[in-house]
């Protein structure tokens, strides 16, 4: 059975991404993924795309996606979502939170990484991020033993997130 794959942003964190693939030694070799970002980076999207679709046997294909905006292009409930090196930006938050609200449903599985950043105002975003992540999903951090042990750091966090369920 094919699944639909959703990458958030990934135009300039390629390598992140493969490192998310990598994660769990997870199977999207059958996934129907589409990789998204806005649209002045659509070109390095494509060239990504071709750089490692020996990642996925199943379709890839590159959309433009804003955070905030109305989605109306892409499906929504993917099986997963994934999510990498997005918080470091204090006004992108809320649009990002609900892009991720508005496309999961109540069974995608939402994988997110991110660096840890102890410098200037990166600290009180995450925390900020993370308040109100909280709000609308569950969130386990992967334990770094349970990492791929070539692309694991101590300052690079894993996360499993799901929506809470609705009453």
């Amino acid at each position: 059975m094919e699944s639909y794959l959703l990458v958030c942003g990934c135009a300039k964190r390629i390598n992140k991404i493969t490192y998310m693939f990598k994660y769990k030694r997870m199977s999207f070799f059958r996934a129907n993924v589409t990789v998204t970002d806005l649209e002045e980076l659509q070109d390095l999207l494509n060239v990504n795309i071709n750089d490692n679709k020996h990642l996925v046997t199943g379709s890839i294909q590159a959309k433009v996606l804003k955070w905030g905006e109305t989605v109306t292009d892409l499906p929504s409930d993917p099986d997963y979502i994934l999510v990498a090196d997005c918080i470091y930006y204090e006004q992108s938050l809320e649009p990002l939170l609900r892009t991720i609200k508005d496309l999961s449903g109540n069974k995608t599985c939402i994988i997110l990484s991110y660096e840890e950043r102890t410098m200037g105002n990166n600290p009180k975003v995450e925390k900020r991020f993370f308040e109100l992540l909280q709000t609308d999903f569950e969130i386990e951090e992967i334990p770094l033993d349970k990492q791929d042990e070539e692309y694991r750091s101590e300052d690079i966090h894993v996360l499993h997130i799901r929506r809470k369920s609705r009453r």
